[in-house]
């Protein structure tokens, strides 16, 4: 962290916010792996209720001493840091009380996907790496015996997820444990290592079959037999005991906003007539004019509109990013040092899994960002999608915004770190550089820019729907008929969609808020420098402090432009 200390009350802070991270670190191992911290390789988080309750009393303490910090004395840069962290530490309580932590799983999180990934991460180099894995493979009989107690808790106290929102982690698990243990990922993590090796590898082999493989049936059983039939039939948080304050709670925390849930449904509302006429629009000039439903039955079946192939699909996102990486210059004064890659969502994930993401690199950056793109059910991935999904995930999206935060020097780690949250910021920049391809030479092809539509359309629902979902009693079948009559997508992709609305709350929010907001600044950005608007200034001004609240982002740059 760059040197910003002014005062005893600013080495006060700064104290208590590397403490705080040093007890995530601790508390979280998998955290600390996948951040590139790992002195804590050989754990897996305490899940019982007992540790939750000493994070939560951690926190309350970490409440009071904030507040014994004089802020008047401190310099501005933490000030910010302050009022950030006071904002996190408040979620987390809030988060606490309203016992999320009974919910430990559904098809978008949960153990069946964090666990793998995890040990994908680990190195398996030396001695202690394996001794390491050993360690959590030997651990992860009493993770699992945990997070089915938190569940059977949930069950009794009526704070489950919707059927809808799990019953796919039953496949998602399975799918993950070939009949031979040694064609699984558990084991392949070690096929390379040296001969001297072999002793604690014939103790991981066992561990994988008595460990993962028993426990992972196990909570597969737990699941199918006893969670799911219990789970409940309803589909939104305010079904929960308080879940419409959980949901105004989610909305605030994903969106960095005080919008309320009518506020952002009729905002979503009215994106969707408006990017619903323009694809009419479009459509009329392709030569379909006043047969809109028949150009959407023409892009959704006729075969040149989709690959055939997975490698051709992977090979064309890979060609993609690399013509938008030739354009980032002319937009951005500083771009990131760190590379980022293309591959595969994994095979077990994929079904449940949206058409892609992108996967931040650890925070001593030693592995590139990953944009990850769906290779499953190829005939709902069209090809006139790509250039705007690439855009939004890879580069000048998440991967450009996250590396760059990720490289500056002058944030404390809880901001560094592309996880902490401020989800309005990071999600609305990638649907904003969705539109950036139009300055990038991308959308020359019509339909590629009806691809553009057919994204922003997308999010706009998502104002719409999850709202619906979680504020206004909407059912599973009103959420993808309504998906399905406005951007013209199949049953599965929108029954995908609303099914993640459903196991992370608000979050499809924070996109078109978060464009809207960044796209008002620009125009407040152009208003005020006039001929002299550089959209390399603009970027790099929104840039610069890394992600932020919506309000703290505007407040920022109404200062720099009076400046």
């Amino acid at each position: 962290m760059k040197e910003i200390l002014n005062t005893e009350e600013d080495h006060k802070l700064t104290n208590l916010l590397e403490d705080e991270w040093n007890n995530m670190m601790k508390n979280i191992p998998e955290v600390a792996t996948f951040l590139g911290n790992h002195d804590y390789n050989d754990k897996l988080t305490d899940l019982s209720e007992s540790a939750l309750e000493d994070n939560y009393n951690y926190n309350l303490k970490t409440i009071e001493t904030l507040e014994s910090i004089n802020l008047d004395n401190l310099s501005r840069e933490n000030k910010i840091n302050y009022d950030l962290f006071l904002e996190k530490i408040e979620e987390e309580i809030r988060e606490y009380n309203f016992k999320s932590y009974l919910m430990p799983l559904n098809q978008m999180d949960g153990v069946q996907n964090t666990f793998i990934y995890t040990i994908q991460i680990m190195p398996f180099k030396t001695y202690k790496d394996f001794d390491n894995y050993l360690a959590r493979l030997k651990a992860f009989p009493k993770y699992i015996e945990q997070l089915i107690n938190l569940m059977r808790i949930g069950q009794e106290f009526g704070y489950t997820v919707p059927k809808a929102a799990i019953v796919n982690v039953v496949s998602q698990i399975r799918d993950q444990l070939p009949a031979n243990y040694k064609d699984s990922v558990y084991y392949s993590v070690m096929k390379n290592s040296h001969p001297e090796f072999n002793h604690i590898k014939t103790e991981i082999e066992n561990q994988i079959q008595e460990s993962v493989y028993t426990n992972f049936n196990k909570l597969a059983d737990f699941l199918e037999n006893e969670h799911i039939p219990k789970c409940r039939d309803t589909f939104g948080l305010s079904y929960l005991p308080d879940g419409t304050n959980f949901y105004n709670h989610k909305l605030k925390m994903m969106t960095t906003t005080d919008l309320t849930a009518t506020e952002i449904h009729e905002i979503g509302h009215r994106e969707v007539d408006r990017i619903y006429h323009e694809m009419v629009d479009l459509a009329s000039k392709l030569g379909y004019e006043n047969r809109y439903d028949e150009f959407l039955d023409h892009v959704k079946t006729d075969p040149k509109f989709y690959f055939t192939d997975p490698n051709d699909l992977m090979v064309t996102y890979r060609d993609i990013a690399k013509r938008a990486d030739k354009e980032l210059p002319s937009l951005f004064k500083v771009l990131p040092r760190l590379p980022y890659g293309v591959e595969e969502i994994p095979p077990h994930q994929a079904p449940s899994y949206p058409t892609a993401y992108y996967m931040p690199s650890d925070m001593d950056m030693t592995r590139a960002g990953v944009f990850y793109a769906n290779t499953h059910q190829l005939e709902i991935r069209p090809k006139y999608e790509m250039e705007a999904l690439t855009l939004h995930e890879a580069v000048p999206g998440h991967h450009l915004q996250i590396a760059l935060s990720m490289e500056l020097d002058n944030l404390p780690k809880f901001r560094k770190m592309a996880i902490s949250g401020y989800t309005g910021y990071i999600e609305g920049w990638g649907l904003y550089s969705e539109k950036l391809g139009v300055d990038m030479g991308f959308y020359t092809d019509p339909y590629s820019k009806f691809g553009q539509l057919c994204f922003e359309i997308w999010r706009a629902c998502r104002l719409v729907v999850d709202t619906g979902l979680h504020a206004f009693n909407w059912d599973r079948e009103k959420s993808i008929s309504y998906m399905q009559d406005r951007t013209g997508k199949s049953f599965d992709a929108c029954a995908v969609e609303v099914d993640r609305y459903m196991s992370i709350p608000a979050q499809a929010t924070a996109y078109k808020i978060g464009e809207i907001k960044i796209l008002e600044l620009k125009e407040k950005f152009k208003a005020n420098k006039m001929s002299d608007f550089d959209i390399r200034e603009f970027h790099d001004v929104i840039l610069r402090n890394g992600a932020l609240p919506l309000n703290v982002l505007e407040n920022y740059v109404n200062e720099y432009l009076a400046s």
